[in-house]
């Protein structure tokens, strides 16, 4: 992103049967957010620099870190052999981390978004003998891609 963009006004470019649309990111903007867009504005160009180099960057790239490993984890051999003990601490850190659990909502990497909202919000564990959800959506990661 260049530092001269205002990261609050870029546009979002979605694909959809071949075709390219820009959708603005105002479209169903949050009211926190579009009160911290307006505070944003008002703030001189070196704050809002300063804002985007140590807190928004860091946050963006520590999702992308994330997801990265999630995706080379999951067609790692360990997984390969349906163990899905690895996948615990990074599928942890994503739910945890905002930033990230939109986008691997959005990505949807081996159902990511469904099995979140199965487990998460349904409150509804795949294999009903494993008490903790973190568990049950690595070890449904698993068996989706692999099995």
């Amino acid at each position: 992103m260049n530092l001269t963009q205002n990261p609050l006004q870029t546009s979002v470019v979605a694909q959809s049967a071949g075709e390219v649309q820009a959708k603005s990111i105002y479209d169903e903007m949050d009211p926190a957010l579009e009160k911290a867009k307006c505070i944003y504005d008002y703030l001189q160009e070196d704050i809002q620099k300063m804002l985007i180099e140590d807190y928004i960057k860091p946050q963006l790239e520590e999702g992308d870190k994330l997801i990265s490993l999630f995706n080379e984890l999951i067609e790692s051999e360990e997984c390969m052999h349906l163990k899905y003990e690895c996948l615990i601490d990074p599928v942890t850190k994503i739910i945890q981390n905002e930033t990230a659990l939109a986008k691997m909502r959005k990505i949807d990497t081996v159902g990511f978004n469904s099995c979140y909202e199965q487990h998460f919000i349904k409150k509804q564990n795949t294999f009903r003998l494993v008490s903790d959800p973190y568990i049950s959506m690595c070890m449904e990661f698993v068996m989706r891609r692999w099995h």
